[in-house]
């Protein structure tokens, strides 16, 4: 016979395989069933890099005598009744396997008592051998000790890292799961040391300080409330950024989770704010109904599938995006203070200043003139009128003192001494403003000599005809050209000339798994900025006082003013504090 039953034993390690990946995997399980009993304290106790011993402790419900030899069977459950639970599941742990999977590689034992009995219970398995229920004292609450884990299992030691990163991992799950839970009081320990102690906080706001530090308290809010979606969390304010996602947090509905979509809103609410490679530090929470997401998906639950995915899509890109424009309007009039001498070591010098000469009508162009500042390939901007505003703004109220090494412009003011890099400024105004044309539908098309025939499968060809009319108005136009074949006739004026297809293929490609298409607005942008680098003034153009004023008020009207469109900071303030410590005064 060539196809024979597994034996139980093996059964369970393949499971186990598929939840218990390292030490931290272990400690994830047991925190999601300690939440979902109730616990208001739960104690995290790991030895050496988590193989040795890891306890969890709790002050929830208890396990009844009568069902702790279940709790280790497979697919035996408190948290699921019947079919229609699984389109709402609203519990953290569901899937029945935890604790068996996990008894199948290692010792685990397991003290529970509920409230409501007087005596307690004690149970014992090891690597699949299943003990007896035995009397014990404890406290109401359920206490798990996992020894030896994948003892009997070596091939897995050949993936363990050493006890330190093992234990940052561990330090991972358990500040995620902080993050998930303010109001419950976490406590992990290692090698007689505490590294974390987390009391329960009356604000979210106070747990996130308490998990990051300092850094927490730089963090910015956003909010937005959708219908019954909900999309609320803190991020950072740019230029701040790191070599990597690493600190993108997400949860939905206080789980823990990976996904694509949110990850790439969270991304495009910093469209030209981050220079290339930077990421943001963000903790995003989104609350919605248990039925509008499907978390059984991955074995470890940290993947999910959503309903209404565009909805949900504009909903965080609205919300993260709405909490940097009040952080922008904010800093304008405070910004932070940075010494220029910081930042090639904060942030990566990948973008630089073309050397390329202006063209004599740009160098004679006054910025206060109400005349349009000519664009590459004869597109325009309008420049601001040169009547100041009746109430000044955060940049037009500051004192122009003069221009310096051709390239910045000095001010004084409240926040105190500012340099403003007037290449990056004039920048971020013209791309602003040609991006609300753009964004208005004022978009100039050119029609192709020869079309170009774009031949799909037959599920992109389907997403593609529900899509014309978005295409239309973003400036393609597709006309059909046969079974799943299409006519690009039509493309804006604003993109390089080229094959136009796979960027169309790019755009299906976003458009079946967000319901919108990011590779559209990149291009865009991508040009724009090209246009708005080679339009404006740059370094090495000497500018009047008036130039200069007129510079600043312009900036107050822009949106994002802090930073250039490739993400590089407008503006740089040294305080009086900083000032006097330069000169030995403080």
């Amino acid at each position: 016979m060539k196809i024979t039953m597994l034996p139980d034993t093996l059964i369970d390690r393949i499971a186990a395989g598929e939840v218990v990946e390292r030490p931290a995997s272990v400690v994830k399980e047991l925190l999601d069933n300690a939440l979902d009993a109730g616990a208001s304290e739960i104690a995290v106790l790991v030895e050496g890099n988590g193989t040795s011993l890891i306890r969890v402790s709790d002050d929830g419900e208890g396990v009844a005598r009568e069902d702790v030899p279940l709790a280790f069977e497979r697919h035996s459950t408190s948290k699921i009744r019947s079919e229609a639970d699984l389109a709402g599941i609203a519990t953290m742990g569901f899937r029945g396997e935890a604790l068996p999977s996990i008894a199948s590689v290692a010792a685990v034992e397991m003290v529970s008592r509920p409230a409501s009995q007087e005596i307690g219970c004690r149970y014992r398995v090891e690597n699949g051998r299943k003990g007896s229920p035995a009397a014990a004292g404890c406290p109401p609450g359920t206490t798990v000790e996992v020894r030896d884990l994948f003892y009997h299992v070596p091939a897995r030691f050949k993936f363990m890292k050493s006890p330190r990163t093992e234990i940052k991992y561990v330090s991972d799950v358990v500040n995620r799961v902080a993050l998930a839970h303010p109001s419950v009081h976490f406590r992990l320990h290692h090698g007689g040391k505490r590294l974390a102690d987390y009391a329960a906080a009356p604000r979210l706001r106070d747990r996130v300080r308490q998990v990051f530090g300092d850094a927490g308290s730089d963090l910015v809010p956003f909010s937005m409330t959708r219908e019954h979606l909900r999309c609320h969390g803190f991020t950072s304010q740019a230029p701040k950024s790191f070599g990597n996602s690493r600190y993108m947090v997400t949860f939905v509905n206080h789980r823990f989770v990976r996904d694509k979509l949110l990850t790439h809103a969270l991304l495009k609410a910093y469209d030209t704010l981050l220079m290339k490679g930077r990421f943001p530090a963000t903790i995003l929470y989104l609350e919605l109904p248990h039925s509008y997401v499907d978390v059984n998906v991955h074995p470890a639950k940290t993947e999910v599938r959503f309903r209404r995915q565009s909805e949900l899509y504009e909903t965080v890109l609205g919300a993260v995006r709405g909490g940097l424009q009040s952080a922008a309007r904010e800093g304008a009039a405070a910004p932070p203070a940075m010494p220029h001498e910081s930042w090639e070591a904060s942030g990566p010098a990948g973008v630089r200043e073309p050397a390329a000469e202006y063209r004599p009508v740009l160098q004679d162009l006054p910025l206060t003139s109400g005349r349009d500042l000519p664009g590459a390939a004869g597109r325009a901007f309008p420049a601001a009128e040169a009547a100041a505003p009746a109430e000044k703004g955060a940049f037009s109220s500051l004192t122009v003192v003069g221009q310096v090494l051709g390239c910045y412009i000095l001010c004084h003011g409240e926040p105190g001494m500012v340099l403003i890099d007037q290449h990056a400024a004039h920048e971020r105004i013209a791309f602003q403003r040609m991006r609300a044309d753009l964004e208005q539908g004022r978009i100039e098309r050119q029609e192709l000599l020869m079309p170009q025939i774009l031949e799909l499968p037959v599920t992109e060809a389907m997403v593609l005809e529900e899509q014309l009319g978005a295409l239309e108005k973003a400036g393609f136009t597709l006309e059909p050209f046969g079974r799943n074949t299409f006519s690009l006739r039509a493309v804006p004026a604003l993109l390089a000339q080229g094959d136009y297809r796979d960027a169309v293929r790019a755009m299906i490609s976003e458009f079946a798994e967000t319901g919108r298409s990011a590779e559209l607005q990149h291009g865009y942008q991508e040009r724009l900025m090209t246009i708005a680098c080679h339009s404006v003034i740059r370094a090495n153009r000497t500018l009047e006082k008036e130039e200069m004023e007129a510079l600043l008020r312009q900036l107050d009207d822009t949106e994002f003013a802090t930073q250039c469109p490739h993400g590089r900071p407008v503006m740089v303030r040294f305080s009086r504090s900083q000032l006097e410590h330069m000169f030995r005064r403080a």
